[in-house]
């Protein structure tokens, strides 16, 4: 398989719609995806976008931040992980550092791990992809989310998540898997 060309069908400041041809069993097929990209033609090798998985160490045990947010593609709230774009040039640790800041007022006191830089959460409509940053935080103050964004902050222990996860409609797709690992383990990494 190999591309034939991209065509860029609407550009907005967030996304485009592109037109793919590939050349696939010698047969040219079209594909329509959404990007994020400036160049769709170029390989992807950083992340467009950040997912942190922030704990917060407490003396009666410790928590996984998680947020509750109203995601307009799906008209309704969802669990989620803190989350942000990466500005162009800019480092996925700092990335974190400011999404986190901004949307929980928790600060990063620590980048515990992360994930491969190019993860890709629906290959069938975007060529999105992402990157785990896991982190230690630390509460800082009131969070100061955009004007366009409607979030809560969602603190759970072990015991939290389960109840959570037994009652949540709609999760995150890129949440639910790290949470269903935690309450297998029964336990969160730190």
């Amino acid at each position: 398989m190999r591309a034939i060309k991209h065509t860029i069908l609407s550009d907005t400041k967030w996304l485009k719609l592109v037109e793919a041809e590939a050349e696939i069993q010698g047969r040219t097929k079209q594909w329509v995806y959404c990007s994020r990209r400036r160049d769709v033609e170029q390989p992807i090798k950083t992340p467009d976008a950040v997912v942190i998985v922030p704990f917060v160490k407490h003396p009666e045990g410790t928590q996984l931040l998680l947020v509750r947010e109203y995601r307009m593609p799906i008209n309704q709230t969802m669990i989620a992980l803190p989350a942000g774009l990466v500005d162009p040039g800019e480092r996925c640790e700092s990335t974190a550092e400011r999404e986190l800041l901004e949307e929980t007022g928790y600060a990063v006191t620590a980048v515990l791990d992360k994930s491969p830089p190019t993860l890709f959460p629906s290959a069938g409509l975007t060529d999105e992809c992402f990157q785990f940053v896991f982190v230690e935080a630390e509460y800082r103050g009131p969070a100061a989310p955009e004007a366009s964004e409607e979030i809560e902050v969602v603190p759970v222990t072990i015991e939290g998540l389960r109840a959570l996860m037994a009652g949540t409609s709609a999760f995150c797709g890129r949440t639910w898997p790290l949470c269903y690992q935690y309450l297998q383990m029964s336990k969160f990494p730190i």
